[in-house]
């Protein structure tokens, strides 16, 4: 089930929207819900770690779209953020906090059927899962739920979030684990971390820094050619 939320305080163009998309050859009943929240008060990042794909408006009044989206990112890195705007000024926050594309109001007929059908493509791809043998069977795991991997020996820890488990362990080696990983935008900053990209908020030569608040080591070595790979998954992800 893919859910769909369109947050922004005025109600009547939110139920516009909404209805609009119900609409769409896109939309199927069975498989997506479209849901409306219009209560500035009712707004936090921990309603909108629920959904799949947002729209978000930007101007909520004394509520900041953006802020509101970066704190959201921390707990939903996949989700699909469609920012929903009449000021183009936002573009470097829009980067900041992945957002897949700007929509202005004035132009939601024509661009919302085009929009919502990459939005669904994109999130039925970040939906996907990777076999994993660990702790005596194979596991199907959540792409969206492992954070990153680290190596502890004979061992590797994956670290989860949003998912019935935080942690798990696998005998699988870490070569192993980056050639499965790293078409999912999984990176090799470190001979001991694999992280998953969405949750990697910068790299440096000597460290990088998660979304979750989280800091890894990094190779000085690779850094050129990790940030190259870094920026070119950036840019396919959002743009």
């Amino acid at each position: 089930m893919v859910h769909i939320l369109i947050c922004d305080d005025d109600a009547v163009f939110a139920q516009d929207m909404a209805k609009k998309i119900l609409a769409l050859p896109a939309y199927s009943p069975k498989s997506m819900n479209v849901q409306c929240l219009t209560d500035v008060s009712a707004m936090s990042a921990g309603e909108l770690t629920k959904f799949d794909i947002l729209f978000l408006d930007i101007d909520l009044g004394d509520k900041n779209g953006i802020e509101l989206a970066r704190t959201m990112r921390v707990h939903n890195a996949e989700a699909v953020l469609i920012l929903v705007t009449n000021f183009s000024e936002y573009a470097p926050e829009g980067y900041e906090v992945d957002a897949f594309r700007y929509l202005p109001k004035a132009e939601l007929d024509r661009k919302l059927p085009g929009y919502f059908s990459d939005a669904l493509v994109v999130c039925r791809t970040r939906q996907r899962k990777v076999e994993i043998f660990c702790e005596g069977e194979s596991m199907p795991v959540p792409v969206q739920a492992l954070i990153y991997v680290e190596s502890q020996g004979h061992e590797q820890l994956l670290h989860l979030t949003g998912w019935s488990k935080k942690e798990l362990y696998t005998r699988m080696t870490m070569a192993q684990l980056e050639e499965l990983l790293f078409p999912q935008g999984f990176l090799r900053i470190h001979k001991r971390f694999l992280v998953n990209m969405a949750y990697l908020q910068s790299l440096q030569s000597t460290g990088a820094l998660l979304t979750t608040g989280k800091s890894l080591k990094a190779s000085a070595r690779n850094y050129r050619e990790n940030q190259r790979k870094f920026v070119d998954w950036k840019t396919q992800q959002i743009w």
